[in-house]
């Protein structure tokens, strides 16, 4: 019984006259190490490899990334075994080998719907809403006149641009909150988060389908990631983030109205302030 190759099983699956990712890593290895061995080039073999394996590693997130298909396996233990002796048993010097920027995806949207944010919006259109309209209203709106249903829509409009605007401020916070965190990394440690590494995020739309960054894992991303998300300030009442029940209710109770911050809408008080007008 013959086994293929890892050579051949790559040429198998590559139908294309293009190389493939296999082809172009050895070829690139194969010549490097040669150029090596003629003293053609400084360095040597074992650690150019070493570097390449860190490299990859880094690049990924972490040492685990690259064994993760098949972590059980000998070749696995081999790998990481080389790995650790290169960036440390936790990982601690993988940064220093990584030539991608840290990349963040995040959704807006998500994390403020996460806390309930989306509620304090909902709220001052209610409260708007009985102000006007008294015992007729309901969020179906369905006992308003056509007259009305103008007057209630207008009003939403002005939350909708509020919550768009508060999006904006919201992401430009959170990508200021990770930025920071690297830095205060990179003093406290310097060899291990060199000047050259940065991070971005990128944040989504709803209709996006890329995978978001979790925050559960070990690698720098997700540290990042989870610092920045329960640390930004929310819009309107500079709060940090709280994931209990009734926090949004400790918003509205301590005057953080959404409405309030709208120039049209703030004349319409608090339930507290405001009598309804029929």
């Amino acid at each position: 019984m013959t086994t293929a190759s890892p050579a051949s099983a790559n040429a198998q699956d590559n139908e294309s006259d293009e190389p493939d990712n296999f082809e172009i890593a050895h070829t690139a290895i194969t010549r490097t190490i040669r150029a090596m061995n003629n003293e053609q080039r400084p360095g040597d073999g074992a650690e150019f490899v070493t570097h390449v394996l860190a490299t990859v590693a880094a690049n990924l997130g972490s040492t685990f990334a690259v064994i993760k298909s098949r972590s059980g396996s000998w070749e696995a233990a081999g790998v990481r075994e080389l790995l650790c002796s290169t960036v440390g048993y936790d990982d601690e010097f993988l940064m220093t080998y990584r030539t991608d920027p840290i990349e963040i995806i995040a959704s807006s949207t998500y994390e403020l719907d996460d806390l309930g944010f989306y509620g304090a919006y909902e709220a001052s259109l209610d409260h708007i809403g009985q102000v006007l309209f008294g015992d007729r209203w309901t969020p179906s709106r369905g006992k308003l006149t056509r007259a009305e249903l103008e007057q209630i829509e207008d009003v939403h409009d002005h939350l909708y641009d509020l919550e768009v605007s508060d999006r904006a401020e919201y992401e430009e916070r959170f990508t200021a909150e990770v930025a920071a965190r690297l830095s205060q990394l990179r003093a406290e440690a310097p060899l291990s988060y060199p000047a050259r590494l940065t991070a971005m995020v990128r944040f989504v739309s709803d209709s996006d389908d890329r995978a978001l960054t979790e925050g559960w894992g070990n690698d720098l991303t997700s540290q990042l990631y989870q610092h920045a998300r329960e640390n930004t300030l929310l819009p309107g009442s500079d709060a940090k983030p709280d994931w209990s029940p009734g926090f949004v209710a400790s918003l509205l109770d301590d005057g953080h109205w959404p409405h309030l911050r709208v120039p049209e809408l703030a004349r319409y008080g608090t339930p507290a302030e405001t009598p309804k007008d029929n």
